[in-house]
Order: C-alpha cells, then structure tokens, then sequence
C-alpha cells in the first residue's frame, strides 16, 4: 500500500503548490502597491527612498516573471506528479511490468520536485530578505518562514533524508559503524520505506502544528494592508468602497475573551 501512501502525499503537494501561488501572488501585488505609494511620497519617505522605489517599481516585472518562474515549476511538477501516479493506479495496473517500473517513473518526479521546490524557496527567500523594508502594512517576516516550512514540506524534506540515506551506504564500513551509533541519527539511517512513511508523516504532523501557531501571528487581522493597498483590486470600485478592517484598530480586542467566550 505503500504508492497508494504516496499518492496521498502527492495529492496534498498540489494543495501546497496552489497556495504557494497565490501567496505569492498576493506579495508580489503589495509589493507593487507599496512600492507606488511610497514613489508618490503617499508614505511620507524622504526623497532618496522616494527615488529607490521608483527604480524598484520599474524593475518590478522582472522580479514578477522570475519569481514566478520558480513558483510555476513547482505546481506543474506537483500536477505532474498527481496526476501521472494517479492515473498508473486508476487506469493501469503497475503490478504487469513490476513495481520497479512505476517507481523508476516516480523517482524522476521526486528529483525534479526537489529541484522544484529548493528554486521556489531561493527565489521566496530572495523577495523577503532583499524588500521587506518596502512592504507598507504588511509584515512579511513570519508569513515568509512559514511559507518556507510549507514549502519543504513537500519534495526538500524528504529529498534530505533519502540524500543522508543514500550518502551514508557509499562511506566505508568504519564511518557506517559510527553512524550507527548516533542516537536518533541512526534509526533514520536504518528505517525502511514503511518505518520512513510512518516517521514522515508524523513529523508533518508536528509541523504542521508549528505552521498554525506561526500563522496566528503571521496574518494579523488587523494588520493595515487589508484596507491600504485599494489598487490591488483592479476595476471593482464597489469591492474597495464597501472594503471594512477585519478588526478595528481602535477596538482593543483580548484574543483570550475571543477564544473563551
């Protein structure tokens, strides 16, 4: 049952994808936003920080395209992957030619995924640490990390493990048996495909904990962005006049009376 495992793992690699497109989407539209407010001198910068966002503004669709580039390879690779495992399991039977052959074809997705998903987090990583000083009501530092915790997820976490697996059968004996007596180190070293799965998935368990707790702080309700950026919306003047503050700045909500009543 293990490929049946897999695809389940697969499937959800799309759910991740798509998110990771619209959050980048999402960014990458503030972005510009800010960036025109704080060229206009709508923000109240001094003019040298005026003249920069106006050369980032203008730099922009570059920006746009290469962020995209990685962010696209990673969905199709993940549609890819979903797609093309579902269809061995619906439509064929991989039991004819041997498993063999189902997951020869397979392990070329897992290496183009992890390829995939190390290009999408570089060029994440590259947008937060190089422009969250020109994001206008929007904190992009704990959206970005948990943006990169999801991203791992997917093909960069369990690429890493299979990597460590497979270096640690090329050392020589002397080295293995060090290995080996490594605590913890060395039952990930030993685990087999169904201890791995089992491990796997409750370590995304935990993270994804983690990626909840994170998201509380990370997504402020009352965070100004929501109201500010209006050119976002694109055409729909009714959207942006009847646009309200999910929280109101000036109502002092105790998040300890909201969660116990």
């Amino acid at each position: 049952y293990l490929a049946q495992i897999e695809t389940c793992f697969h499937v959800a690699d799309v759910y991740e994808a798509w998110a990771l497109f619209q959050f980048v989407k999402l960014t990458l539209d503030i972005l510009r936003s800010s960036l025109k407010k704080i060229s206009e001198g709508d923000t109240g910068a001094d003019a040298e920080r005026r003249e920069v966002a106006r050369g980032l503004l203008v730099a922009h669709k570059a920006l746009d395209s290469i962020t995209y580039t990685g962010v696209v390879m990673f969905l199709v690779v993940c549609v890819g992957q979903a797609g093309w495992a579902l269809y061995r399991l619906t439509f064929t039977d991989p039991t004819l030619n041997g498993w063999e052959s189902y997951n020869n074809q397979l392990s070329l997705f897992k290496a183009a995924g992890f390829i995939a998903s190390a290009a999408a987090i570089y060029n994440v990583h590259i947008v937060e640490s190089e422009f969250h000083c020109f994001f206008v009501g929007y904190s992009p530092l704990l959206k970005f990390v948990t943006v990169k915790i999801l991203l791992s997820l997917a093909f960069f976490q369990a690429g890493a493990f299979y990597a460590i697996q497979t270096f640690n059968k090329t050392l020589p004996n002397v080295l293995q048996d060090v290995s080996k007596r490594i605590p913890f180190v060395a039952d990930i070293l030993q685990f087999n495909d169904s201890q791995f799965y089992l491990f796997y998935s409750s370590l995304i368990l935990y993270e994804c904990v983690l990626g909840v707790l994170l998201h509380w702080f990370a997504w402020s309700s009352s965070e100004s962005f929501y109201l500010e950026h209006n050119d976002v919306i694109e055409g729909d003047e009714e959207a942006i006049a009847e646009k309200t503050p999910l929280v109101d700045k000036t109502e002092k909500t105790s998040y300890s009376s909201w969660l116990f009543g």
